[in-house]
């Protein structure tokens, strides 16, 4: 017996038995084979079957577009044989030919071969432009799964189409042994009834096609299902490969934006590496740090005097110079009302050459002239002071996956905020840690031990005056 089996996009693939006549195909309503393609001609070709239903022939009516046997394009009449693949317009018409001996129903394994790639594309290339068409537009996983199955349930006649993921695959127990084989192998395994086709990139696994027909009376999958369903693996995978990229660039999007708020861009790159690698950002540990603290002076009475719009105004220009200074020494930022917080660590890439405590000190003296130094207008001068103060912390990022932030915790932080009191107006106040990493490099005066708030022990403090111009000088002959 002699099918035709006609693709057509947006359709049900469907079956015609052809006996012994002649058969029309076109556009035309008055064809015995009617195609929905608008690119096919009235009466665009015809196929008949000699009297003893032996010989199939084809011919092109002198159509417009075209009539196509196996990629090439027929003149006048031709033979078909079994396995033909005829093109007219976008409609696919696959040649069957049934004879009355039984056909082994057996089971075989496929392997994922170039050569079986480029055939399976280059067999079914109107069909991965429809695919494209459809999937190309989609940005999640559960839609483009949804996708898939109905395009293989439309294009093999199936009573069964699933896309499974990677991660559902980690957690399966309930595949059969043929399935299992299809992954371990990275090849395609054929049942009559059953079709199992990994979904690759490269030699990675990043899914599993399972496709079934009921049997009987559904005819078995053979090569030309396999080659077809090779086909649209091959774009599932593109879209799965695309969908998880836009995924990587919108989380890699969300955790810049997350960290340009407290870190600078150098560290923040490198802070993004780690991530992608780990798969999220460092937590609390144990740490050497230096905290830098600054606030400004009276600012309710201040914001009260000039009105919170104005007041506003003069806290981010503060923040955005804090910012700037404090991104520029290789520290990390935190906002705290009307002060800031500026974090310091030895580790922090690209810094190496100075240790934290100097970074610290010379964003805190670059801070101070740059507030000093602002024109705020006649009676809407600041006041602001620094604190520096360094020692062990808990540092690292905490919060949920929803809000997370950068902190640091422990004594050292809160000996840092209650130094502040002493560092006003427009004085840099240091702790006992952090005058002995910067005494070669800047005169100091000591305070003395001083009692803080909330504290039983007092704290040796000290002021920075000023560079020690001798190792400064030194310094800048070095770099020319």
């Amino acid at each position: 017996m002699w099918r035709l089996r006609i693709s057509e996009s947006e359709a049900e693939p469907r079956w015609v038995e052809i006996k012994p006549g002649r058969y029309s195909l076109g556009r035309s309503s008055e064809s015995d084979i009617v195609l929905r393609d608008t690119s096919a001609s009235r009466r665009h070709a015809e196929v008949q079957l000699d009297v003893k239903g032996q010989i199939l022939w084809l011919t092109d009516l002198n159509s417009a577009n075209g009539t196509y046997l196996n990629r090439q394009r027929i003149q006048g009449q031709v033979e078909l044989r079994p396995n033909d693949i005829v093109r007219i317009g976008s409609s696919v018409i696959q040649v069957e030919h049934e004879t009355n001996t039984p056909q082994a129903r057996s089971a075989s394994t496929h392997r994922f071969t170039r050569e079986l790639l480029l055939q399976s594309l280059d067999e079914h290339a109107l069909l991965l432009y429809e695919a494209a068409q459809k999937l190309n537009p989609i940005t999640d996983l559960q839609a483009a799964r949804e996708e898939v199955s109905s395009l293989l349930q439309r294009a093999l006649s199936l009573s069964q189409a699933r896309l499974l993921l990677k991660s559902e695959l980690d957690n399966l127990t309930t595949l059969d042994t043929a399935a299992l084989s299809a992954i371990n192998n990275r090849a395609a395994e054929l049942r009559p009834d059953w079709l199992y086709l990994p979904i690759l990139s490269g030699e990675e696994i990043l899914g599993l096609l399972l496709l079934h027909r009921e049997s009987p009376p559904a005819r078995a999958f053979d090569q030309r299902d396999l080659r077809l369903a090779v086909a649209i693996s091959h774009q599932t995978a593109l879209v799965i490969e695309r969908i998880h990229l836009l995924k990587r660039l919108r989380e890699q999007e969300r955790i810049h934006q997350l960290l340009y708020r407290f870190v600078p861009p150098t560290e923040a790159d490198y802070l993004i590496q780690d991530y992608l690698r780990s798969g999220s950002l460092p937590g609390l540990r144990q740490a050497k740090t230096t905290i830098l603290f600054s606030d400004v002076e009276g600012s309710t009475a201040l914001a009260e005097r000039i009105g919170v719009k104005r007041f506003s105004e003069i806290i981010n220009h503060y923040y955005r110079e804090a910012t700037t200074i404090i991104f520029r020494h290789g520290g990390m930022i935190r906002y705290l009302g009307d002060g800031i917080m500026g974090i310091f660590e030895d580790r922090t890439q690209h810094y190496e050459h100075l240790l934290a405590e100097e970074r610290a000190a010379r964003a805190g003296r670059e801070l101070l002239e740059k507030i000093r130094s602002a024109d705020f207008g006649e009676d809407q001068r600041i006041t602001i002071g620094v604190a520096i103060n360094t020692g062990i912390c808990m540092v690292g990022y905490i919060g949920t996956d929803e809000r997370t932030e950068f902190n640091a915790l422990g004594d050292t932080v809160n000996v840092a905020f209650r130094m502040q009191e002493l560092a006003r107006p427009y004085r840099l106040v240091v702790g006992p840690a952090t005058m002995a990493a910067i005494v070669e490099r800047y005169e100091t005066r000591r305070i003395g031990a001083v009692s803080l708030r909330g504290r039983e022990k007092p704290v040796q403090v000290y002021e920075v005056l000023g560079p020690r111009r001798a190792v400064f000088d030194t310094e800048e002959l070095e770099r020319r």
